[in-house]
């Protein structure tokens, strides 16, 4: 079994991750995994190197139908048989891409879009051969009246990758306060950067001692804005904007709490697992799959309603000595190390494909 990967975005993300973790998941189970991703995109392709055979074209011009009769060539001379698209943006991409090489083709639904009953949407339906949705809620949002076929549907939770964090792997450090905090996602207001940053300026006027460390990429215009707010509030002492790390094993090192208060709905949340997984306790929003994740008070905090004050109020419960760090802490571990594991994914996905390719007699 040989599987190309559609990636067609500009920055590094869950999405691409999720990507990463699965191709060396593949690799080592001696299937061999390819990647397309745009020509101009150096940072994409020397990532996927390290895990996978990297394809170029240019996705970025009319989404790739400009080069696919090239692309289709390269699919067939490599024997690949699966292509699997992770973004809607390419959809269209690689139906064409499947009827010219007659491959099979999964969708991968890494965000919330409710399901469509129009007569392109039940194309799209019609000609993916499986369907892997990271969330029940995600999967939930798909079901309209129209599908009768539910078959094609698969619920496959996202998984972090336990090797990415050796240093947490034997121990967990048990934090008793917390001072420290953290945000490690995409500079953009939709997943409450600036909710936090309003927050964190009322509570550092009671309590100098707070502190920020923001990391993640983001547009020119993204990361202009933000340094900003920064110079206008006066935040500098207290906020240290990283911006995008490779090292985020050493981000959970540094922060006793992770915040990720989404504004719009989360499909899924690795970093939300990522942090569970290394010891470090989650502040996140119930907008969307975090509640699949996260058992509000046991093994994580959930905001809901969210907006500053009750933002503010739970940054400040988790720093009072009412909170049982320790418990949550172990208690996060156990909910990743059970349930959101790569490997786990790996053999889902496995199966899935296999399926399609199985003779039904």
């Amino acid at each position: 079994m040989s599987i190309l990967n559609v990636v067609g975005a500009k920055i590094w993300g869950g999405g691409e991750q999720y990507v990463y973790d699965i191709c060396q998941q593949f690799k080592q189970r001696d299937r061999k995994a390819y990647v397309l991703v745009d020509a101009s995109n150096e940072d994409m392709q020397s990532r996927y190197e390290q895990v996978a055979y990297v394809m170029t074209a240019n996705l970025y011009r009319l989404k790739g139908f400009l080069t696919i009769n090239t692309v289709a060539k390269q699919v067939k001379a490599k024997g690949i048989n699966t292509i699997v698209c992770h973004s809607g943006k390419y959809i269209s991409f690689c139906i064409a891409l499947k009827q010219l090489t007659g491959a099979t083709l999964v969708f991968i639904k890494h965000n919330l879009v409710p399901g469509k009953t129009d007569i392109y949407h039940r194309w799209i339906n019609a000609q993916v051969d499986a369907f892997v949705c990271v969330s029940k809620l995600v999967y939930d949002d798909l079901m309209t009246p129209v599908i009768k076929d539910r078959s094609k549907y698969h619920i496959v939770y996202n998984g972090i990758d336990p090797k990415r964090f050796p240093a947490f792997a034997d121990s967990l450090p048990m934090k008793s306060k917390v001072t420290t905090f953290g945000y490690s996602a995409r500079i953009t207001e939709r997943k409450g950067l600036y909710l936090i940053l309003t927050a964190l300026e009322r509570m550092y006027r009671k309590n100098p001692n707070v502190r920020l460390i923001v990391s993640g990429a983001g547009t020119e215009d993204q990361i202009k804005k933000l340094k900003n707010y920064l110079d206008v509030h006066q935040m500098h002492s207290y906020v240290d904007f990283i911006g995008f790390t490779r090292d985020i094993e050493g981000l959970y090192k540094s922060i006793d709490c992770l915040l990720l208060p989404t504004v719009t709905r989360e499909a899924f949340g690795l970093v939300i697992c990522e942090a569970m997984y290394c010891g470090v306790p989650v502040i996140t929003s119930g907008t969307g799959a975090q509640r699949e994740i996260i058992d509000d008070g046991a093994s994580g905090f959930i905001v809901d309603p969210l907006n500053e004050t009750t933002l503010q109020q739970s940054m400040e419960h988790v720093m009072s000595d009412s909170v049982d760090l320790p418990n949550i802490i172990t208690n996060a571990r156990h909910v990743v190390e059970e349930r959101f594991i790569v490997n786990r994914v790996a053999d889902q996905l496995i199966n899935i494909i296999d399926d399609l390719h199985t003779p039904n007699y």
